[in-house]
């Protein structure tokens, strides 16, 4: 996050995490995808800080949270972000996470729904493990190696690719590292993704990118949430507060708008 914001480092039982708070109104925590860092949402920020209380973190193993254990589980993961919303004495709050960021936040949601007011379930790949099992040398291909040349980068997106993205995105994967970007893959992979979704209790809505390559699992996700509700966004990827940061913003604040019994 950039601008006015605050940035704190707390113990957990990962290693040290780095927290960071900007703008002011309702809580919205902010959960961000594999090899990235919280710098994921920088775009969205300008139509997010005025009206919620942001938090982010870098995840464990990625951004300044480097030095903390990057190998759990999805489970684990969840419980890192819920010691910290305790210490911060963050109450109920909308949750927003990309890809693993959606893992995360639905098992915390699913273990600990006093925590959480919503959900939003960003580009969130619904799939069974085999199916990880057959695209693994994709995944490390993908991971493996942390820099990307710019066609390669350019190619995730819907929108253009500026240096300084660019240089962002190699920054964060390599302070990453393929080790810890691997071993988030690989948590996802053992992940039992539809059972944590049939658990879920609270508002919950997923987001699609149109381009992005988790679009094709909004059917599956519906079926495991009754009370879900699912948005495909126009012109966006796999990362939609990059390529439409309007778009998602926009979904946060229906989000956040959530009532009600599920």
């Amino acid at each position: 996050m950039s601008g006015d914001r605050t940035k704190s480092i707390e113990s957990t039982s990962a290693g040290p995490i780095t927290v960071y708070r900007a703008g002011s109104g309702d809580p919205v925590v902010l959960l961000h995808g594999n090899g990235h860092s919280v710098h994921e949402f920088e775009r969205s920020l300008p139509f997010l800080t005025p009206r919620f209380a942001l938090i982010g973190w870098d995840m464990p193993g990625h951004g300044a949270s480097n030095e903390a254990d990057a190998a759990l589980s999805i489970d684990e993961r969840a419980s890192v972000l819920g010691e910290i919303l305790e210490r911060q004495a963050i109450g109920p709050a909308v949750l927003v996470g990309n890809s693993i960021g959606a893992f995360v936040a639905a098992a915390l949601a699913a273990r600990a729904p006093e925590r959480v007011k919503a959900l939003l379930l960003v580009e969130m790949q619904v799939r069974p493990r085999a199916w990880w099992d057959a695209a693994w040398q994709l995944v490390d291909r993908m991971f493996g190696t942390p820099r990307q040349d710019f066609d390669t980068v350019q190619a995730r997106l819907c929108s253009p690719l500026d240096a300084d993205l660019l240089a962002r995105w190699n920054g964060d994967r390599t302070r990453a590292g393929a080790g810890a970007m691997i071993a988030a893959m690989e948590s996802i992979r053992a992940h039992d993704v539809m059972a944590t979704l049939a658990a879920l209790t609270v508002p919950t809505h997923f987001l699609f990118g149109e381009k992005g390559p988790a679009a094709e699992c909004a059917p599956a996700a519906l079926d495991c949430v009754a009370h879900a509700t699912s948005e495909i966004v126009p012109g966006a990827g796999h990362f939609v507060s990059i390529d439409q940061p309007a778009a998602f913003a926009a979904a946060v604040e229906r989000a956040a708008q959530a009532q009600g019994d599920c």
